[in-house]
């Protein structure tokens, strides 16, 4: 039988003869049916049952599955509950503001014999408990969990999207169930997770941010750059790590550390720093410091990371006529 909302525009939809039926059922002897009624939570019900010439007010008595007694004739122990009645034969519970545990099954009865059976089915909207950003090391299997609760059972499917994207697009991951299941993890499955969780009575959604622990990995904008004697040069380095939680500094090809200073710049570009998993570093030869003997390498590296070391190297040359004239001087003098 198909879920009823309210109880009593159900009954009055039917017959004299079927009412008698489902409700009489107590007194012709045949075996009452049950009737489903539908609530949401925090929402009103109404429980229907009629008694004819049930004589003293206390002889009805409402139950709750097992067995629990609810009402002993216009008494009710639940204060939510009470008696909507429009005429003598009507003993309809009314439960205002349902709540998840008035959910089950109801009996109306005159002594021994039913007059009438319910069945409450109370419907909720997707109740998505506790969730917990996740860290999980790059190559390892992450779970991601979004524990739903709802009638009728939600259906739960998976997005996720960028923390550092400027619009709200998120990608549908294909993924439906309350668990989601990361294989092989790398430092691209650095995002926002997002289930969204729906029935037919409401729709809700919970995001849960996921982190990955990887080593540093410094990287250059140039690897080669060609100038000219006193000609500002500029080079750009970064490192993508998390945690970041080390520094980067520029050395000369023999170890020394690159200080700011008349010679040297060093600009952290903190301007430009879009994704907190990078860090990013220029270092800067001052138009008229670019002398013959600094041409050669120059090292970015990673400082104080507990992850790991890495470096790249930037290679300042002199411009390609240069370097001829420099090979055929040492040919004459040869």
């Amino acid at each position: 039988m198909r879920c009823s909302v309210g109880g009593p525009r159900f009954i009055q939809t039917m017959s004299p003869f079927l009412v008698c039926f489902l409700i009489g059922c107590g007194f012709s002897g045949v075996k009452c049916k049950m009737i489903e009624v539908c609530a949401e939570i925090n929402a009103p019900a109404t429980l229907p049952c009629k008694v004819s010439n049930q004589g003293l007010n206390n002889s009805v008595h409402w139950y709750k599955k097992p067995n629990i007694l609810i009402s002993i004739g216009k008494y009710f122990y639940n204060t939510r509950m009470s008696f909507s009645q429009e005429s003598k034969e009507e003993w309809d519970i009314h439960i205002r503001h349902v709540h998840v545990d008035d959910a089950g099954q109801y009996t109306c009865k005159v002594g021994e014999k039913v007059m009438a059976k319910v069945n409450l089915v109370v419907k909720g909207p997707p109740v998505i408990h506790e969730t917990h950003n996740m860290t999980f090391e790059e190559g390892s299997t992450g779970i991601l969990w979004c524990n739903v609760t709802g009638f009728p059972t939600p259906s739960v499917r998976w997005y996720w999207k960028s923390p550092h994207q400027s619009d709200l697009t998120e990608t549908d991951s294909g993924a439906e169930g309350a668990k989601l299941v990361l294989h092989n993890i790398t430092r691209y499955y650095d995002n926002i997770y997002i289930c969204k969780a729906s029935n037919s009575v409401a729709a809700n959604r919970r995001e849960i941010r996921v982190h990955v622990k990887f080593g540093p990995d410094v990287g250059v904008f140039q690897e080669t750059i060609t100038a000219i004697v006193g000609q500002e040069v500029k080079l750009h380095c970064a490192v993508e790590a998390f945690p970041m939680e080390g520094e980067l500094e520029w050395v000369l090809e023999n170890g020394q550390q690159i200080r700011a200073g008349e010679k040297y710049d060093i600009i952290p570009d903190r301007e430009f720093v879009k994704d907190f998993n990078t860090q990013f570093l220029s270092m800067v030869i001052q138009e008229g410091h670019l002398g013959v003997g600094d041409y050669g390498k120059y090292v970015c590296r990673t400082k104080n990371f507990a992850r790991g070391y890495n470096e790249k190297t930037v290679v300042i040359q002199k411009p390609i006529e240069d370097r001829e004239n420099v090979e055929n001087i040492t040919d004459i003098n040869v």
